[in-house]
């Protein structure tokens, strides 16, 4: 049933924390800004979802690919706009700005890994 392998799974677990450590990095915006915090959430599940749905369907690799490097340049403005607005540190930015980097090198890899394997 499930067809994630260990380079997969890396790349899931790692990006799990990430959500983990963002989630408690965005609890501090304002309802005024809810509109920040909700984005935020919704883009990095939505990043998750494509992973998993890339590991099922090797037909669409660019479509995934697209979208998911996409939705992580959109989430790294998004936090770049709470730094801007002082809802976070630097520190933090610098932090959870080097983990994003991070997960973008490895899905990079994984879908060139992919995308060799079917051709």
């Amino acid at each position: 049933m499930f067809k994630i392998n260990n380079n997969e799974f890396t790349l899931l677990n790692k990006y799990k924390l990430f959500i983990n450590e963002l989630d408690n990095l965005i609890e501090n915006i304002p309802r005024k800004d809810y509109f920040y915090k909700d984005k935020i959430r919704v883009v990095s599940n939505l990043i998750i979802e494509l992973i998993l749905k890339l590991n099922y369907d090797e037909d669409n690799i660019s479509y995934y690919k697209t979208n998911i490097k996409g939705n992580i340049a959109y989430l790294d403005f998004l936090l770049d706009r709470l730094f801007t607005l002082k809802y976070i540190s630097e520190k933090n930015l610098c932090s959870i700005g080097e983990k994003l980097i991070e997960i973008n090198k490895m899905v990079t890899k994984w879908i060139n890994n992919k995308y060799e394997s079917i051709n």
